[in-house]
């Protein structure tokens, strides 16, 4: 998860999508290998290399209904509406995920903490469940932590500083949301994805898109092992490669979303 910002970049704009264009959504912008290799390295494993890698953490993690969130902002600088519209446009652009606000707190099901930067941990510790390593959590510029059994996410927090520069804001929103969702891991390899701590992106990016998209494709169990999803994977990116073109040519409702909305 976010550790630092490398680049300037235009808010939370599809840069990619918009980039590549109509014209390049018939010819595959990923090979299936690339995708698979994707949706492995992030859906697959945990993000601390210091802890033996848990057993859940190599089965599937989704939602498996729509997913209400609630956000908690205690913030000196009021963000609640940048990340409003961050959750209309993800919901919008991936099929099978609804995200749905709700007042209730306590039945929601992931919780959007906006902080400032002083205050941030305090908030981790007086929030997480009993059992979360918070010192890994702490040493974070954002962070999130789900809770997930065998048939499904039951629960996220996410922890966003909101007092600091809209870049940095914009970057953790993207990643630390994309992540509760389930591909929870990160990946030097993944050169064009935002689930790399190293990389340049600062968007969510066609590559990304196609990885949640994945996830929350149907025929995609959690409980489902690598083993067990691969073989299916190429016609679930080919099913979600038809939407491509819609998507490109609307901007999936993020296009218009920039550093200039803030």
């Amino acid at each position: 998860m976010h550790k630092r910002v490398r680049h300037l970049a235009a808010g939370l704009a599809v840069a990619l999508l918009a980039a590549m264009g109509p014209a390049r959504a018939a010819d595959a912008p990923f090979s299936d290998h690339e995708l698979i290799d994707g949706f492995v390295k992030t859906v697959f494993g945990e993000e601390r290399p210091s802890r033996r890698t848990s057993a859940a953490s190599r089965l599937i993690k989704k939602f498996t209904r729509p997913v209400s969130y609630a956000i908690v902002s205690t913030s000196s600088v009021d963000r609640r509406e940048t990340l409003r519209h961050f959750m209309t446009s993800l919901s919008s652009a991936v099929d099978y995920l609804t995200l749905v606000e709700t007042d209730d707190v306590g039945a929601a099901q992931m919780v959007i903490f906006l902080t400032d930067r002083a205050d941030y941990r305090a908030v981790i510790r007086n929030t997480v469940w009993d059992g979360v390593d918070t010192a890994f959590l702490e040493e974070n510029a954002c962070s999130a932590v789900l809770a997930a059994r065998r048939s499904g996410i039951e629960h996220a927090n996410v922890y966003l500083v909101a007092d600091e520069s809209f870049l940095a804001l914009s970057h953790c929103m993207v990643e630390e949301v994309a992540q509760s969702l389930g591909p929870a891991n990160d990946s030097p390899d993944l050169a064009d994805s935002i689930f790399n701590d190293v990389s340049e992106i600062n968007v969510f990016g066609v590559f990304d898109w196609f990885i949640l998209s994945m996830l929350y494709h149907p025929a995609v169990q959690p409980g489902m092992t690598e083993a067990e999803v691969r073989p299916i994977l190429p016609a679930v990116i080919a099913d979600v490669s038809r939407r491509l073109p819609e998507v490109l040519s609307r901007g999936s409702g993020l296009s218009h979303y920039s550093a200039a909305s803030r």
